[in-house]
């Protein structure tokens, strides 16, 4: 099979697809561990075709800036299984994302902190020292004016 050429080699979207070939087939990958060490696959479709990445990035939501995202962290990188989003989004689907349960509703202890307008540092403390729940967004008390 020839080279096929697309005019699209220098663009983010075919260096994003190098990109997660590379940290779910290269071993020495800087980030092979977190991706193909863990058994994250990239579906042959993609990895075996740039353009039908593309055409399903294109058809998909794809914008510049926008970051791919598996929906399932534990799943490959196939079309049921990503979706574009910001890059701040994506920062609370991770692996090591901490999660509260307050009034029968889990969320990432980032989302709480927003809601309830208490600094994510203070949540994050608290949650290191074992609070939970309601708990972890307390107002914090109140300081003394002498």
């Amino acid at each position: 099979m020839g080279v096929y050429k697309h005019g699209l080699s220098k663009t983010r979207i075919h260096n994003l697809w190098r990109k997660v070939i590379q940290r779910c087939t290269n071993p020495k990958a800087s980030n092979y561990h977190n991706y193909g060490g863990r058994g994250i696959t990239i579906s042959d479709e993609w990895r075996n075709d740039f353009l039908a990445f593309y055409h399903w990035a294109m058809s998909n939501g794809y914008e510049d800036g926008l970051s791919l995202e598996r929906i399932n962290v534990n799943g490959n990188y196939e079309p049921s299984n990503c979706k574009w989003i910001e890059l701040h989004q994506q920062c609370r689907n991770k692996r090591d994302t901490k999660y509260a349960e307050i009034n029968e509703e889990t969320r990432p202890l980032i989302e709480w902190a927003e809601i309830y307008d208490v600094p994510y540092k203070t949540v994050m403390t608290r949650w290191y020292r074992g609070q939970r729940g309601s708990d972890l967004v307390r107002p914090s008390r109140a300081t003394k004016v002498s």
